[in-house]
Formats: structure tokens, C-alpha cells, sequence
């Protein structure tokens, strides 16, 4: 790697540029900028701070890779506030016909445990 494209990356890493988008402008690999970055001793090209996505205060990256959440307290509190939060994914129930959201693709076939029980006893519940 060449000063230029060093220089490059200390620039682009203190602009917030990722490091996809720093190997596709300098032309390198992202594992040739992610490990540049980390070998470095400087601030200029540092790891990303994660921060709580509840209260806001920054995480420990070293006991687990990525986190969203620095308790379980937060991470809940979360959750309660945002239920359809990351539904991405959109399906009609096979029974019924209404519109279910999901995390996943293909999460879930069925709205509720009563359109699962008609589809699959189509006689009302009785032994098939």
C-alpha cells in the first residue's frame, strides 16, 4: 500500500466514511483498509464507538462483537417502545388473508394461533 492510499484512508476514516467505501475509491480490499486500521496506534483511523440505541451511552465492544444495547434493561425498554420496529418483511396470512409484518422472511404463515388451529383442522379441531 502506497503513503498516497494511506493518507487516503486517514483522511476518509476522519470524514466517517466506512471501509467499503474507502477500498472501492482507493481500490484496495476492505480487509486491506480494515487492517491498516487496526494496526494503527493513532486516533486518526479508530474503530467506530458504539452507543446504546435506548440511552445513548457508549458500549464495551470487548465483551461481545456488535451490540445494540448496553443492558437488558435498555434493550427491553426498547423493544416495548418500538414493537414494529425492523419489520421488514411483509406476508398474508394463509388462512384469514390479513397482512402480517415480520423480522424474517418467511417468520411466520399464519396471523395468530387461532387461523393455524382452522388450517389445520379444517373440521374444527377435530382428530385427523
Amino acid at each position: 500500500m502506497t503513503d498516497n492510499q494511506k493518507s487516503l484512508i486517514d483522511k476518509m476514516r476522519l470524514d466517517g466514511c466506512g471501509y467499503v467505501k474507502i477500498a472501492k475509491a482507493i481500490g484496495v480490499s476492505e480487509n486491506t483498509v480494515k487492517s491498516y486500521c487496526r494496526r494503527q496506534k493513532n486516533t486518526d483511523c479508530k474503530e467506530e464507538i458504539d452507543y446504546c440505541a435506548e440511552c445513548g451511552i457508549p458500549i464495551d465492544k470487548s465483551k461481545r462483537g456488535s451490540r445494540r444495547f448496553c443492558s437488558d434493561a435498555c434493550r427491553t425498554k426498547w423493544w416495548n417502545e418500538h414493537p414494529k420496529a425492523e419489520m421488514l418483511y411483509k406476508a398474508n396470512c394463509a388462512c384469514c388473508g390479513q397482512e402480517i409484518l415480520m423480522r424474517r422472511q418467511n417468520e411466520r404463515k399464519y396471523c395468530s394461533h387461532r387461523c393455524y388451529i382452522t388450517a389445520r383442522y379444517k373440521d374444527g379441531g377435530g382428530n385427523g
